[in-house]
């Protein structure tokens, strides 16, 4: 059985949250479309969007790390160096759902539905901002009002947020926060792995808060591209360790580079994981406005 793996504690009354499982789609693999040419596995932009088919994911060209020819000691190293690196890109997300009623005429009462946490990954940046990624369902609002709140690696308390942009069907949305005086951010690369394909056994790498750890992460390798039901792209399937907390942390290569967002676990283990692969996410911040192709 599949679970979101947002961590959700209840106030007042008992909500039901969106899980993944309740999607749907108003649009079939088939009424997708998806520009590429022989040279190149990027998707031209159409009316300044790009869209996709499945099907073209078996013509991406295969990653080739440097990372891969290194020695024992070295390849160790590069681990090292990698974890530091995303660790730094990985923030906690809270979200606190309320409503406001007028218990007396001249006073107005909040109440409290939900708290929901999650994680999410830093990509970019401007003169006052950060922006990162994280799952729809990790913002979602249910129809109340939504506070945000985010924490990053250096960070001792959390602070507000705003949604940027979000997509319930793909499970993918962006916030942002100030910038503030933190030193210790680092923008992940999103841009390195955005067409490319997976190798069967390459070594994953997800970080995220789950079971209220924070910036932890695991290690496993990637096992093939997935379908999974009510959802209308193939997302990737691994085995690095995620549990609750652990939505919208980042899933990447030996390199640091994102190859997905981790969002999906199943109930009965902890070694089988789901993330919505990077070609998506790459569609999202273009047609959202929010990258250039």
């Amino acid at each position: 059985m599949r679970k979101a793996i947002a961590l959700f504690s209840i106030f007042l009354v008992t909500l039901v949250l969106v899980s993944c499982s309740s999607f749907t789609f108003p649009f079939s693999i088939t009424q997708l479309s998806y520009y590429t040419t022989t040279t190149t596995t990027r998707p031209n932009t159409a009316d300044g969007t790009v869209t996709y088919i499945e099907s073209n994911y078996d013509q991406y060209v295969a990653y080739d790390s440097p990372s891969y020819d290194l020695t024992i000691d070295a390849y160790n190293e590069q681990l090292i160096a990698s974890r530091d690196l995303i660790r730094r890109s990985n923030i906690q997300i809270s979200t606190t759902l309320y409503d406001e009623q007028n218990l007396i005429p001249w006073a107005d009462s909040t109440i409290i539905r939900g708290v929901s946490q999650g994680s999410g990954v830093i990509f970019m940046e401007d003169e006052l901002y950060y922006y990162a990624l994280t799952n729809e369902h990790v913002i979602d609002d249910e129809g109340y009002f939504a506070r945000y709140e985010v924490k990053t690696f250096s960070d001792t308390a959390f602070v507000s947020a705003s949604v940027v942009a979000s997509d319930a069907e793909l499970d993918l949305a962006v916030i942002k926060f100030d910038k503030g005086s933190r030193e210790e951010i680092h923008l992940i690369d999103y841009d390195t792995r955005a067409y490319t394909s997976f190798r069967s056994g390459e070594l994953v790498l997800a970080v995220g808060n789950p079971l209220s750890l924070e910036n932890n992460v695991t290690f496993g390798e990637f096992i093939n591209m997935e379908a999974i039901e009510d959802y209308a792209y193939m997302i990737i399937y691994h085995n690095a360790t995620i549990n609750e907390g652990s939505s919208g942390g980042a899933l990447v290569d030996i390199d640091a580079n994102l190859i997905g967002l981790n969002t999906w676990g199943v109930e009965e283990t902890d070694e089988q994981a789901f993330a919505v692969p990077i070609h998506i996410i790459y569609m999202f911040l273009v047609n959202n406005g929010i990258i250039n192709n």
